[in-house]
C-alpha cells in the first residue's frame, strides 16, 4: 500500500515560513520508492521553500537516492538522518561525500556527547527536540555548535515560550506546532475588539450587503489598511493600485472578497506591519486543503457549494485560538450552517472528518490522519496534490 505523505511548515526566527518538513514514509512503508513516487508532485512546493527530508541510512547505498536529491535540487533539500548515522563509518563517509557535492545534510541529536566527534564536513544542520535541547543539552554545547558553523533546527516546538527560548539560543529553523495554540503570556484584547470581529464574521457568513461590511471597516482603520495591502499584494496582483474599499470589492468580486475577509480577521488580530503571520497562513492552508480535498468527495446534502463550505470550515477551525474563546461560545454567536458548526464543534460529518485529518497531520499524528483519509476514500495521490496546492497558495498569503 502506498504511503501518505505529510508536510508541515518550518519557521524562521521571525515566524516566516522558511522550509517544509516532509514525512516521506510511514512505519508501514519505509521505502525510498515512496518518496520517489511523490517527488514530481512535490517539485512545485520545493520551489517555494526547501524541503526537510527525513531519510533512512540505508538509502545512502542506493543510486536512486542521489537521483532523488538531484531532482529536488541541492539547494532545495535538507537531507536529515537519524541519530547514530554518524557513528557508522561507512554512513558518515557517505554523508561527507554529499556535503562535498554541496548537498545540505542534517543529523538528529539525541545525545549531545556526539557533538564532540562531529565535523561540518559531514553535516551542516543539527536537529534537536526542543524540550530535550532546553533541559538535556548543556548550553555551552549549543553555543559551540553555532560557533562551529552548524545550523540548528528545533523540532517539537509545542509552546510559544519554547519557540522564544529556541530563538534566543540561535536556532535557525523551528517547527510550528505552537502556532495553533494560545500564547498564555499575551494580553487579552478588549471585549470590544472581539465583538467587532464576531460582528464581521457574522456579516461574512451571511454574505451581507457591502455597506454593512464597509461600516465595520470604517470603525477599524487597521483592518481597512490590511485589506488594501492584501489586495495590492502579489497574491491578488491587480494591474493598478487599489485606493478605495469600493474598488477593492470590484477587483476581488464578492466570493473572493469573502475569502480575503476571512483571512483579514486573522490579520487584524495578529498581523503587524512587515511581520509574518503564521496563524493566518495556517488557517489559509487548512481552508484551501479542505476545499481541494472536497473536489473528489461526494456532494454534501443541503450544502450549496461543498468547496466553499470546506474552505470556511478550515479557515474557522482556528477561531478559538484567534479569539481566545471556547469554540462552543464562538459558534453560538455565528449563524453558521449546522453542517459546518457540527464539523467545527465535534468533527462530525464529512467536513468534520476532513478537518480531523488536517488537524491530526498538523499535530504530527500521521497514522491517525492516514486512517481518516482512508476512511473518507481520499487516495495518497489526491491528498498529496491537495496538500501541496494548499501550501503553495498559503505561501503567497502575506501582507507585502
Amino acid at each position: 500500500m502506498q504511503a501518505y505523505h505529510f508536510f508541515s511548515p518550518l519557521l524562521a526566527t521571525n515566524q516566516a515560513w522558511a522550509a517544509f518538513g516532509w514525512q516521506t514514509f510511514s512505519d508501514a512503508a519505509p521505502e525510498l520508492c515512496s518518496a520517489l513516487a511523490a517527488d514530481d508532485a512535490c517539485a512545485p512546493l520545493s520551489k517555494q521553500h526547501p524541503l526537510w527530508v527525513p531519510c533512512l541510512p540505508d538509502w545512502l547505498r542506493k543510486n536512486e537516492f542521489r537521483e532523488f536529491i538531484k531532482k529536488l535540487g541541492r539547494d532545495q533539500a535538507i537531507i536529515a538522518f537519524p541519530a547514530g548515522t554518524a557513528s557508522v563509518k561507512e554512513q558518515e563517509t557517505a554523508c561527507q561525500q554529499l556535503r562535498q557535492e554541496g548537498i545540505h545534510v542534517a543529523l538528529e541529536i539525541t545525545d549531545s556527547s556526539v557533538l564532540k566527534a562531529l565535523t561540518v564536513t559531514s553535516f551542516d544542520h543539527l536537529a534537536f527536540d526542543a524540550d530535550h535541547a532546553r533541559n538535556g543539552v548543556p548550553l555551552l554545547d549549543l553555543i559551540n555548535a553555532n560557533q562551529y558553523g552548524y545550523k540548528l533546527t528545533a523540532t517539537g516546538v509545542h509552546t510559544h515560550e519554547l519557540f522564544d527560548w529556541a530563538v534566543a539560543k540561535r536556532f535557525s529553523l523551528l517547527s510550528s506546532e505552537f502556532v495553533a495554540t494560545i500564547d498564555a503570556r499575551a494580553p487579552v484584547d478588549a471585549d470590544t475588539t472581539r465583538l467587532k470581529l464576531l460582528k464581521l464574521l457574522s456579516l461574512v457568513v451571511q454574505d451581507a450587503d457591502t455597506r454593512e461590511i464597509e461600516e465595520i471597516f470604517r470603525q477599524e482603520p487597521k483592518l481597512s489598511y490590511n485589506l488594501l495591502r492584501l489586495v495590492n499584494s502579489v497574491a491578488v496582483g491587480p494591474k493598478t493600485p487599489i485606493t478605495g474599499f469600493n474598488q477593492a470589492i470590484t477587483v476581488l468580486g464578492r466570493r473572493q472578497l469573502q475569502r480575503w475577509l476571512q483571512l483579514l480577521i486573522y490579520a487584524n488580530q495578529f498581523g503587524q506591519a512587515g511581520q509574518p503571520n503564521p496563524l493566518m497562513q495556517l488557517a489559509a492552508s487548512r481552508g484551501r486543503q479542505m476545499e481541494l480535498l472536497s473536489k473528489d468527495l461526494p456532494p454534501i446534502p443541503d450544502i450549496q457549494d461543498t468547496g466553499d463550505a470546506a474552505f470556511m470550515t478550515g479557515i474557522f477551525s482556528l477561531l478559538d485560538t484567534l479569539l481566545r474563546l471556547p469554540m462552543a461560545e464562538i459558534l453560538a454567536a455565528l449563524p453558521l450552517d449546522p453542517t459546518i458548526g457540527a464539523a467545527l464543534a465535534d468533527r462530525n460529518g464529512q467536513l468534520g472528518q476532513m478537518l480531523a485529518a488536517v488537524v491530526y497531520a498538523s499535530e504530527g499524528k500521521h497514522k491517525e490522519a492516514a486512517e481518516v483519509l482512508t476512511a473518507l476514500g481520499v487516495s495518497p495521490e489526491k491528498h498529496l496534490d491537495a496538500q501541496v496546492g494548499a501550501y503553495i497558495w498559503a505561501s503567497r498569503i502575506a501582507l507585502e
